[in-house]
């Protein structure tokens, strides 16, 4: 035990390894505990499980063993004790990593004068981990299961639970979908591949580095290689998209830089172009391809079908091509001593630290470039660098970026800005974060679960308004509106319960059964074909979820077609190659339906983003929002009886009963006395299940995440 201690301690960073009073988490209940060999060790209890106990050192350790191997007197001790704290984390290495994240807050917290919050209740864990990790609330019955658990190690096992869950990858996919601009239609096409790309490597837990290089190197038509959407997002904008992928990938702040040197960091207008001279031999927009397939078709085409002929090409033209000479220059308006208007500009990296040249991912790019016999490798060589895990700010960026995640705020903000780690509210713990991501692979469900076992996760929340520009310590998360997503998802969760995950769509293959062409090869009369498949796929998605079905020749077909390009209904409850429809909705995932919703909708009236600007949603409140939630098609869809929450509300025979279904159900908690007495003496009154779920929904409660 003794060896093992050392061993591990020395695996620590430095910062955290100063001697303190109290366990990481800040629990100071230790005891000395003896085996029945005499070794002995300072713990405290974490619980009992399957014949072993459970303690943690000081320093964050989790111990294991048979309880059977202590001294009787302990073991007497043991069955006495309750765990305190999260109890077990099985997972020792967990547990460890966990405890050293802790530690890391405490010490911001000790040094800024501040204590952190108290653990959290089962019941406001439970609802905010389901919302954190599965991106919706939990169900009555999920709920129950949980706080009938008598398990130590309940909490631990509901985050393994979610971590793997269709529901996380759904919630990953919203968030991921805010920071890429995911959207149906851009550049004058359906970017359904991109979205069913991105859907794939989230559920197939591709690793976060392995998924960020591929959308960087990749080439290729849209319609063939979904990874290609990313840098496809802004064809023929290649400025506009490195400002882009260098404030969300690794929190450079180069937006002024791309016009002039910027006022307020390091970064120079020269030095951007050099950065952009990387994609310099990269193609995202041959405007003479559609040029030259049009040129021989305006005689045989009639007007409209020469116009719609054109966006058939467009969206066949949009597509990655690597050439062997980089083109960036300078531009036109370019006004400093080190260049000239028009002069050509070579690729070179940029540097925030005089130490960064010496780290591998530089040495390597530097290497590749001198090798390289022209420039079709440029963005591999800026892929590699970027992505690498030598480089300790692409780590650390997407760290920030969980972190705030399901605490609210980064520990840097803005999240975009990462420039200078050292002005970060707590410049250790991020850089910690980054390791941790590094160690993990890069593994974003590991690096969540490892954020969610923490005890400054499952602390109560602080619920005072931070002001503009205040660092933040973590006591505990902040209070915080759900996202539109979380709250659509909420709803439907309500509606349906757990088949909110059911519902898979699927367009991107029918999309491009009908739009691909072989454009060398193409002639009039198969110009005319493609037009007719074209209308009548527009014809089966007029309508909110689809209208009517096609007939005649080929019928079929086209009616599957027609199915997948939108989300359509379906009579057969239990059949979910379709979503559940009631009351006009489709009680689908938001992932599932259109990227992003129509004006409107209950998601952009919440503030889902119109996914034109990156993180652009919004927690903004409205008048229109408060209209929607009291008399909108989500609160028809949650009084419609054949809704779960309302269904199962009913089905109680007792006031009470009723009234603590629909609690657990919106809020996962117990009424007060209070609320209680006064629904119990409003049903006396009159008032219906229905009614109380009017009411509930409206609560300031249901929309935050405690």
């Amino acid at each position: 035990m003794k060896a093992r201690s050392l061993a591990l301690c020395a695996l620590l960073p430095a910062f955290l390894v100063t001697a303190q009073t109290a366990a990481p988490d800040g629990n100071t209940n230790f005891r000395v505990w003896q085996d029945n060999q005499g070794r002995k060790v300072e713990a405290t209890f974490r619980g009992i499980e399957e014949g072993k106990i459970y303690l943690q050192t000081r320093d964050g350790r989790m111990f294991d063993f048979p309880l059977s191997n202590l001294t009787p007197e302990d073991q007497q001790v043991a069955a006495t004790l309750k765990p305190e704290g999260l109890g077990i984390q099985k997972n020792t290495g967990l547990a460890q990593s966990a405890a050293t994240i802790d530690r890391g807050v405490l010490m911001g917290l000790q040094k800024a004068g501040q204590q952190p919050n108290a653990l959290a209740s089962d019941e406001q864990f439970i609802r905010r981990v389901y919302l954190d990790l599965a991106g919706r609330i939990p169900t009555r019955q999920e709920t129950m299961t949980f706080l009938a658990d008598t398990s130590a190690a309940k909490r631990a096992n509901v985050i393994d639970t979610l971590v793997n869950s269709d529901g996380f990858s759904s919630h990953m996919f919203n968030y991921f979908s805010d920071m890429l601009r995911v959207a149906d239609d851009a550049q004058k096409a359906k970017f359904f591949s991109y979205q069913e790309w991105l859907k794939e490597q989230i559920a197939n837990n591709r690793p976060w580095n392995e998924l960020v290089r591929e959308m960087m190197v990749a080439d290729g038509k849209l319609l063939d290689n979904g990874a290609a959407g990313y840098l496809l997002r802004d064809r023929g904008m290649r400025l506009d998209n490195l400002s882009l992928t260098l404030s969300t990938f690794l929190g450079a702040n180069v937006s002024c830089a791309q016009c002039h040197d910027h006022p307020f960091a390091d970064w120079t207008q020269r030095q951007f172009y050099e950065m952009a001279a990387f994609f310099g031999s990269s193609d995202t927009y041959n405007r003479d391809l559609p040029r030259a397939m049009m040129r021989d078709l305006r005689a045989e085409l009639t007007q409209q079908q020469y116009q719609q002929a054109r966006r058939l090409f467009d969206v066949n033209s949009l597509a990655i091509t690597d050439g062997k000479k980089n083109d960036v220059t300078l531009p036109d308006d370019y006004k400093y001593k080190d260049g000239k208007p028009g002069d050509g500009v070579a690729p070179k990296l940029v540097t925030w630290t005089k130490d960064d040249r010496r780290l591998r991912c530089y040495q390597n790019a530097e290497t590749a470039l001198k090798k390289a016999d022209d420039d079709s490798q440029l963005r591999d060589i800026f892929a590699d660098w970027m992505t690498s895990p030598d480089n300790p700010r692409f780590a650390m960026t997407i760290a920030n970026r969980l972190w705030k995640q399901v605490f609210g705020v980064g520990i840097k903000e803005p999240v975009t800005d990462l420039d200078d780690p050292s002005a970060s509210s707590n410049p250790l713990l991020l850089q910690h974060l980054g390791r941790e991501m590094v160690r993990l692979k890069f593994d974003i469900r590991a690096f969540m679960r490892l954020l969610c076992n923490t005890q400054t996760y499952q602390r109560e929340a602080v619920t005072r308004e931070l002001a503009l520009g205040e660092p933040y310590y973590f006591p505990g998360p902040i209070l915080r509106r759900m996202t539109a997503e979380q709250a659509w998802d909420s709803c439907v969760t309500l509606a349906i319960g757990d088949k909110v995950d059911g519902f898979k769509l699927k367009r991107a293959d029918p999309y491009k059964e009908v739009m691909a062409l072989n454009v060398s090869e193409i002639t009039p009369a198969q110009i005319v074909t493609k037009l007719g498949e074209m209308q009548s796929m527009r014809r089966m998605a007029d309508g909110p979820l689809g209208g009517g079905k096609a007939k005649g020749p080929n019928a079929k077909k086209k009616n599957r077609r027609a199915q997948m390009m939108e989300p359509m209904a379906d009579e057969a409850e239990e059949d979910f190659t379709r979503p559940k429809m009631m009351d006009g909705l489709a009680l689908a995932r938001a992932s599932e339906l259109r990227q992003p919703e129509r004006d409107g909708h209950f998601l952009r009236m919440f503030g889902q983003s119109d996914r034109q600007i990156a993180d652009s949603n919004t927690f903004e409140g409205s008048i229109p929002q408060v209209l929607m939630l009291m008399n909108g098609e989500a609160q028809n869809v949650l009084q419609n009886p054949q809704s779960l929450v309302l269904a199962t509300a009913m089905g109680e025979a007792e006031t009470a009963k009723k009234v603590e279904s629909l609690y657990y159900s919106f809020f996962s908690r117990k009424p007060t006395t209070e609320e209680m007495t006064a629904a119990t003496q409003a049903f006396d009154a009159g008032l219906s299940s229905a009614d109380l779920c009017w009411v509930l929904f409206n609560a300031r409660e249901f929309v935050f995440v405690q």
